[in-house]
């Protein structure tokens, strides 16, 4: 059986594991996602949802899951069947299944409808 300082240090050593253990879960848990709402030249609606790894993009009765990808032109997102590229307050979305939407800008409301 361990001694008193030895019974203390392995005390020590597992509620710091415990809380890292816990700050972890709360900082991924915590991660900011920004909803942007975009209507597209077609008078189509876009609605992203994204953080600093992934994006969901909103659009009629789908919705596309996407990863970030290292990009020179604006911010990327790309899944094997559709990509969506933001610049500023421009987005350019395509998917495989959906018809070109063309230039997609960001709408406060939904009063343009």
């Amino acid at each position: 059986m361990p001694d008193k300082a030895g019974m203390i240090e392995m005390r020590v050593k597992l509620a710091v594991g415990l809380l890292v253990g816990v700050s972890s879960a709360h900082a991924s848990a915590a991660t900011p996602t920004k909803t942007t709402h975009y209507l597209c030249d077609s008078r189509q609606h876009l609605v992203v949802r994204r953080t600093a790894d992934n994006a969901s993009v909103e659009f009629i009765d789908r919705t596309y899951q996407l990863q970030r990808k290292a990009s020179h032109l604006g911010v990327q997102y790309i899944a094997p069947k559709a990509a969506l590229i933001i610049d500023g307050p421009e987005a350019v979305f395509v998917a495989d299944d959906r018809l070109q939407l063309g230039r997609c800008v960001e709408s406060n409301s939904f009063a343009e409808r």
